[in-house]
């Protein structure tokens, strides 16, 4: 038998102390399971901690994602390290993901079109796979909102900022090698680097 001491609300939070220890309650826990001061049995106080878990992951969750968006593998390792229970944190996911709040494939289609302009596919698709987005989400990421064929003019544009005022030193072996490496750390594939150093050496 467990002893509900003590119960304080202020606005949107609540905690309780039961047996000694003060924890966070969820209202939505709170309501469903009534809880007021007072004796409560070991096997609903089981029920109430799980389900008190649930909702407050859940709450957490849903304002992670208004700040900002969110991988599904990058928000369960969040929560996990929040110290939710991997069930609480499953089932939060899984509402948040029929609700369209958490897509891997809004933020991969998010993520591409955002950086496209400024990253070549390698790294594109290697940032993406680091953030736990699966190969096939990419590839139809990709699919939708890169062109391989603007790779080559954005990478001309990034050298040309990168170098501005300073093109004819590029014909310098030391420092065209700068630059090839520069555009293949942005993700360029190393041909359409060496076609791009080669454009501003040759540019009068």
């Amino acid at each position: 038998m467990k002893t509900v001491e003590s119960i304080t609300k202020r606005g949107s939070k609540c905690s309780a102390v039961i047996d000694g220890e003060k924890i966070r309650v969820s209202l939505e826990a709170a309501s469903k399971f009534r809880l007021k001061e007072g004796q409560m049995e070991d096997d609903v106080f089981e029920t109430f901690i799980k389900f008190n878990d649930f909702c407050l992951c859940k709450k957490y969750l849903f304002d992670m994602i208004v700040r900002r968006s969110w991988t599904v593998a990058a928000a369960r390792q969040y929560l996990t390290a929040k110290g939710y229970s991997k069930e609480s944190v499953e089932k939060a996911l899984q509402i948040a993901e029929q609700e369209k709040c958490l897509s891997d494939e809004d933020y991969a289609e998010n993520y591409v079109r955002d950086r496209r302009g400024m990253t070549g596919e390698y790294r594109l698709r290697k940032e993406l796979k680091q953030r736990g987005v699966t190969d096939a989400v990419i590839s139809e990421a990709i699919d939708k909102q890169y062109s391989a064929s603007d790779d080559y003019e954005n990478a001309l544009a990034l050298a040309r900022k990168r170098m501005e005022g300073r093109e004819k030193s590029v014909r310098t072996p030391k420092v065209r090698e700068r630059v090839l490496r520069y555009l293949i750390w942005r993700g360029y594939d190393y041909e359409i680097a060496r076609k791009v150093v080669e454009k501003i050496a040759s540019d009068k």
